[in-house]
């Protein structure tokens, strides 16, 4: 079986994960075997520009990007090498790096067309059609205040894109300043860099993005603001992603053709293996004019349903897409059902890795263990290639020996486990053909996904495991997970003069779930914790204190729905922001509040020794009445802000039902509720006060 290794960029991007699929399908048509070396871009505050003012994280961006330095490890016949989505993330290896670290394997070039003509490649084009798109917009629609929203300063098909922008913006005589142009990550986390944008050009007329999540956010800050796009303002992506057409009004983008492209690269990378003559290739790429630019036509619309696709729903208002209710339907019931799914499968692996540690496991069975543990928590099959001593890995010096590293075990989906024996010399990476001369030959088709172990400088190896694209985000929480257990079990065959480093070790555990956002413990807009974060945090404060009085504090923004209908949703944002202040601000130190819901808080609250669960109740309400009458009294807002609350007594005991409790929160929360204001706008309470 023919193997290829396909380096590519953030699998976290829309795109990136429609090319990753397309590699997957297309390969197992052809019967050959895919190893992806896919970064990670850890998302980061816009505006920081210099590395050192990243701190822990620049040390994450550069394990993550390590990945490429594998690629020559992987055995593999070929290279694919998508060096566009690369650029850009932090500790990726430069241009000529990366062909230095494929110089002995046949590799092809997508996406780029390469300087040295004697590497083939399947190009696309950037530039021109960008080019064409900003001249769509200047002479066919007479804009002359456009801006650009660009990706990653050093993203080499952003920074294509760009220039094409200023090129015609030149030609044009159209004024371009610094003001008119934004650097984002290709997400939709850049409505920030969008409403400064709209802030610093009031007269602005389009924004030219550089792809079509980036569009996506500029639909939502419009929203926000009232401005229509297509009507009052111009917007334009790139890429036509699967949603773009079903936004609304739908987004006028550049159409790439992912089959193809994917198609002509693997078929060009199995001539250049066999040893074949081949000619690089480049596909032009076709401007999709629709309505969002100002173009009345409906060109490019997509009939077809969609399947999942939870950005409809991740901050973003849902009147931006043109979907009707069994699309609409599908997305939900889909999300739904992968939502369950992956929440069992995270609490079984945070489970399992506080089972792990508890373990008193020898060095002798320690990996046997491991795979039997992560067979019962759902693994199909993993495959493990460590270093006998664990790198130090340095930013600044990131091309560590990989000589002595060893194939550790594994197990596949037909129940075999496979342990190396004593000799370790025989399981040599590179006596071998690589990671591909330990995976079966004999198995059914798949590609495989490769993760780097590491926790915080000290990097073991790197962990295969053949898998869908879609759970590339859950394997990579597992590979943190196993790789602070390696740490761990490195730290226990030291002598007992390293045990206190081998407890911080511990803690890194917990810190690991912070690198994943869609796995974080806080909720997004408040940055107070989430559902799960409370379960998590009370049940182990609950374990830290048994017998000790508690109460579960319930809250609940009054009126939400008044405020999204009657001032927008920004203010829907900023009542339930001001509500998680105002409870938090009520907590005592070992006190903490977390988001549950829309407009549903809850809290957990020890009650002091030297107070009894009422009066703590009556001291809390108190409380909280004053500062709910302070805010109010000093916010501008139209509106007042109030909590209705409830509280639910109880006595710690190891083992208690938490959910239970959480479950009684509109029965402790009825007699408050009955309370609350028949309306929160100001204006009527003033007129019902002079009446």
């Amino acid at each position: 079986m023919k193997t290829i290794a396909i380096m590519i960029g953030n699998n976290q991007s829309e795109y990136i994960k429609s090319l990753m699929n397309e590699f997957d399908s297309q390969s197992k048509e052809l019967g050959i075997r895919l190893i992806f070396l896919s970064g990670y871009r850890i998302p980061l505050e816009f505006g920081v520009q210099d590395e050192e003012d990243y701190g822990n994280d620049k040390l994450n961006y550069y394990q993550f990007s390590s990945i490429y330095d594998y690629v020559s490890s992987t055995g593999a016949d070929g290279c694919i090498i998508c060096y566009g989505p690369m650029s850009g993330i932090m500790g990726t290896p430069s241009y000529e790096e990366v062909l230095k670290l494929c110089k002995e394997m046949p590799s092809v070039m997508l996406e780029i067309k390469p300087e040295d003509e004697s590497i083939p490649f399947v190009a696309t084009d950037s530039y021109s059609p960008m080019k064409d798109m900003v001249r769509h917009l200047t002479d066919d629609h007479g804009y002359k205040k456009i801006a650009f929203l660009a990706g990653p300063k050093d993203n080499y098909s952003s920074n294509l894109r760009l220039q094409a922008y200023k090129d015609v913006m030149a030609e044009a005589e159209l004024e371009v300043n610094d003001d008119m142009i934004a650097f984002g990550d290709y997400t939709t986390r850049v409505k920030p860099l969008v409403r400064d944008l709209l802030d610093k050009n009031p007269s602005l007329e389009a924004i030219c993005c550089a792809n079509d999540s980036m569009a996506r956010a500029c639909y939502n800050v419009c929203a926000e603001r009232g401005i229509k796009v297509g009507e009052d303002i111009a917007v334009t992506g790139f890429d036509n992603s699967d949603i773009s057409s079903k936004l609304k009004p739908a987004l006028t983008t550049v159409s790439h053709d992912s089959d193809l492209i994917v198609k002509r690269a693997l078929s060009m990378a199995l001539k250049v293996i066999d040893g074949e003559e081949v000619k690089g290739e480049e596909y032009p790429l076709e401007l999709i004019k629709r309505c969002s630019c100002g173009c009345k036509t409906k060109k490019g619309i997509d009939t077809k349903l969609l399947c999942y696709h939870p950005g409809i729903f991740a901050n973003e208002n849902i009147d931006n897409y043109d979907i009707n209710m069994a699309e609409l339907k599908a997305v939900v019931n889909d999300m739904a059902m992968k939502n369950d799914s992956l929440v069992n499968r995270f609490w079984d692996v945070s489970f399992f890795v506080r089972e792990f540690i508890a373990m008193d496991i020898s060095s002798d069975n320690y990996f046997d263990k491991l795979f039997l543990r992560l067979r019962e928590i759902g693994l199909n099959n993993a495959y493990f290639f460590v270093h006998k001593t664990p790198l130090v890995y340095e930013t600044d010096n990131n091309k560590e020996n990989r000589k002595h590293m060893y194939f550790a075990g594994g197990f596949n989906e037909d129940e075999n486990t496979i342990i190396p024996i004593n000799e370790w010399h025989h399981y040599q990476i590179g006596t071998h053909k690589g990671f591909n001369a330990f995976l079966p030959d004999d198995e059914e088709i798949g590609n495989y996904h490769t993760y780097v172990l590491f926790s915080g400088e000290s990097q073991y190896g790197v962990m295969l495991s053949k898998s869908d694209v879609s759970d590339n985000e859950y394997l990579l929480y597992i590979s943190l997970q196993i790789s602070n257990l390696l740490h761990i079990f490195n730290l226990k065959t030291r002598e007992e003069a390293v045990v206190k480093e081998m407890e911080r070790s511990i803690e890194r555990v917990k810190e690991s779930n912070q690198i994943l956002s869609f796995i974080s413990r806080y909720d997004e807009l408040t940055k107070i914790l989430n559902r799960r974060g409370f379960m998590e945090q009370a049940l182990a404060t609950i374990q830290r204190i048994p017998g000790r009085e508690a109460l579960i504090m319930f809250g609940d923004l009054d009126h939400l729905k008044e405020i999204n209908d009657c001032f927008g949703h920004a203010d829907g944002d900023f009542a339930i922001l001001s509500a998680a202040q105002l409870l938090t601000g009520l907590m005592p130190r070992d006190g903490f509040v977390a988001r549950i819901g829309g407009d549903e808080f809850v809290a957990f609250v020890p009650v002091p020794g030297d107070s009894t669960s009422e009066e703590y109740i009556s001291k809390l309400k108190k409380k909280l009445k004053e500062a709910m009458f302070v805010f109010n009294l000093t916010c501008n807002k139209p509106y007042f802000v109030e909590i209705s609350s409830g509280f639910y007594p109880f006595v710690c005991e190891r083992n208690m039902d938490l959910t239970k409790i959480i479950a009684s929160s509109d029965e402790v929360l009825y007699e408050d509720k009955q309370k609350r204001r028949e309306s929160i706008k100001k204006d009527k309470a003033d007129a019902e006060s002079d009446s």
